[in-house]
């Protein structure tokens, strides 16, 4: 039967993992038996995979897409979700994907018979398409089953035939000479939707062969893996703990209206201990709402210390040079904890620049020399930096966690790497990197 040279993206399609309108977070969708078996007719599956690294060995998937298709290239269903890699996200720069992200997110085994429901009875397709369906072979390796060997097509291959001209063959540049919708680039589901626009354009009549009743028919005869039980899928922004309610935010929304009766004094301490790692534990709450009840305070006085203190985290992101990236980010990240709205951040970074007065986060827990000390994760600044840093601070650099050491500073407050897994298993101290930049002081500036 003839593929027809129509763009996916502009068919109607159903989604297994829709947005709400407006945006709204809702909670993982989990798929029923009997929706999860319909089979689908022969066709082709799309495949796009976002991973922690490029070793299908070692690193991890953490976004799956597919776009299931009939012969005709007709889109029938996508399947789109966030994956847990039980590790560190990796390489979050390319799949813009932190473990903030991923906490909540499904496992590989909990998607997977959803994932092989889009799969089974399909030519697989991909750009570069050995190197998803070899990580695919490898999860699918982990829970005991085996990838069975599917007719594939890989889009890469087929442009390089079609367009020996063009030269690069990245699927952004193939998406760019046949006219087709990359979308956002390394997002699984939009990279799948981009490959499926390239096979479509370049399967089309006067391009290249414009029938693969052969493989379609091999790929029904194939036996898949018998996955039972439902699967959960989470699409991005779905199993981000961001998404979570702040458990301050809750306990401030306890707290009786009216006058208070005491004083904030000693609140911002706590706020010191409970914030510095940028997590709050529901322990962690409940010891804020004890201090806050036993302190007499009411709803707004709390705000209004909660407000005070962003800004003074906004006034040491400004004194540290932290106005971009790190420091946007930690600040959106207090706030949220805070249960403060986003509009809050450039109300404190505006309070913060006028000179108003604020508490300086941190000044109750600083790091006096001869702290021993350790880093975890990936990102900017660099490790050496950051031990540079402490260093010249006096602190003593440590290469791994031990039960002796005091301090580990992160990267990402929901950091998965075996260091912070170790640290918080031990009960050792852990900062994010904002909260040290801003104790690692010179012993003389002490």
């Amino acid at each position: 039967m003839a593929f027809r040279g129509t763009e996916p993206r502009k068919a109607s399609h159903f989604r297994c993992c829709p947005r709400p309108p407006g945006g709204a977070t809702v909670a993982p969708i989990v798929m029923e038996s009997a929706e999860r078996r319909a089979p689908f007719p022969r066709g082709f599956a799309v495949v796009d995979i976002e991973t922690t690294g490029l070793r299908w060995k070692t690193d991890r998937i953490v976004e799956l897409a597919v776009v299931r298709t009939d012969s005709e290239g007709r889109v029938l269903a996508e399947l789109s979700t966030l994956v847990n890699p039980e590790r560190n996200p990796g390489a979050t720069h390319i799949h813009g994907l932190g473990a903030e992200d991923l906490t909540g997110a499904p496992r590989f085994s909990e998607v997977l018979s959803e994932l092989v429901r889009h799969l089974e009875g399909a030519v697989l397709v991909g750009h570069n398409v050995k190197f998803d369906l070899a990580f695919l072979a490898e999860e699918l390796g982990r829970l005991g089953h085996e990838m069975p060997g599917a007719p594939r097509v890989c889009t890469r291959e087929l442009a390089m035939r079609v367009l020996p001209a063009l030269g690069d063959y990245r699927l952004a540049s193939c998406c760019k000479a046949l006219g087709v919708d990359g979308g956002h680039e390394h997002r699984a589901l939009d990279d799948a939707r981009a490959a499926a626009g390239v096979f479509a354009r370049l399967s089309a009549s006067g391009f290249w062969r414009t029938s693969y009743d052969r493989e379609l028919d091999e790929a029904t005869r194939l036996v898949w893996p018998v996955v039972e039980g439902p699967s959960r899928l989470a699409a991005r922004g779905e199993g981000a703990a961001s998404a979570e309610p702040s458990p301050l935010g809750v306990v401030v929304e306890s707290l009786p209206e009216g006058a208070s009766n005491g004083s904030v004094e000693g609140y911002h301490a706590l706020l010191d201990e409970i914030l510095e790692d940028r997590r709050v534990t529901d322990e962690e709450a409940a010891a804020a709402r004890q201090f806050l009840l036993g302190a007499g305070l009411a709803r707004a006085d709390v705000l209004s210390a909660h407000r005070s203190y962003l800004t003074g985290v906004a006034r040491a992101a400004l004194a540290l040079d932290l106005g971009g990236g790190l420091g946007a980010a930690d600040l959106a990240r207090v706030a949220r904890l805070l249960g403060l709205p986003t509009e809050a951040v450039d109300e404190a970074l505006a309070t913060a620049r006028s000179g108003a007065a604020a508490p300086s986060p941190g000044a109750t827990r600083p790091l006096p020399a001869g702290t021993s000390i350790c880093f975890s994760g990936e990102g900017e600044p660099s490790k050496a930096a950051l031990e540079a840093r402490a260093v010249a601070a006096g602190l003593r650099v440590q290469p791994s966690v031990t039960k002796k050491l005091d301090v580990l500073v992160i990267d990402d407050p929901h950091s998965m790497t075996a260091k912070s897994q170790k640290a918080r298993q031990y009960g050792i101290r852990v900062l994010t990197v904002p909260v040290f930049l801003s104790l690692a002081k010179a012993p003389d500036k002490q």
